[in-house]
């Protein structure tokens, strides 16, 4: 059963850790269920844009996060994961409560006028790197896979995670796409998937 404030900064931060685990979507699904939060997956819909959302059930006391993975990469499937949980700690109160993401809209004008968003985003960026371990690294001025990795093993999170925050915040998405992880989500929900869950089908286009 979900008890109310179980997702805060450091419930975030234990969730973006199990990152580093070569199963780590699957054990943040078993982990999150222990506190009673359903993790879901759902399938992407053509010409349809969500990427996650956030919503309590009818009785207003079991959160569930569903995810369609229609970037099928593991930077883009923590930091939608987190950025629903944060949702759910952060401004989850009833079952009137819900949140639909289209994370490519992060940088357009509406999007930055939505102040529950940016606390969302904000909360996310925290638990998968601190801030002040971010400025500190200097990561954006001359990134590299060596550097990428031991900043991951510092950290205790995935290289993905990494990599993919350079990318955004340098906004070239050429870079080290071989980090990303691209298709793995989709491929170890398949292999796991023996509860009639549906799964999505992985995209394979590292860009964005």
């Amino acid at each position: 059963m979900y008890r109310p404030n179980t997702v805060s900064p450091d419930f975030l931060t234990g969730i973006a850790r199990l990152s580093a685990r070569e199963d780590g979507p699957l054990a943040a699904k078993e982990e999150l269920a222990r506190h009673g939060i359903h993790l879901l997956f759902v399938p992407h819909l053509n010409r349809t844009y969500l990427d996650g959302a956030a919503l309590m059930v009818a009785d207003a006391k079991t959160p569930v996060v569903a995810l369609t993975l229609r970037h099928d990469r593991l930077d883009n499937f923590w930091f939608c994961l987190l950025h629903e949980l944060a949702h759910i700690g952060l401004h989850l109160r009833d079952a009137n409560d819900s949140f639909l993401d289209d994370m490519d809209l992060r940088d357009t004008p509406a999007r930055n006028e939505a102040t529950q968003e940016i606390e969302a985003d904000a909360a996310a960026e925290e638990a998968l790197i601190p801030r002040a371990e971010w400025a500190e690294a200097k990561l954006n001025r001359s990134p590299s896979y060596a550097r990428i990795s031991a900043f991951a093993q510092k950290l205790g999170v995935h290289q993905a995670i990494i990599a993919g925050r350079i990318r955004y915040e340098t906004k070239d998405y050429r870079k080290f796409s071989p980090l990303l992880g691209v298709g793995e989500v989709g491929r170890l929900i398949s292999e796991k998937n023996n509860g009639g869950e549906a799964v999505p089908h992985p995209q394979v286009d590292p860009a964005r």
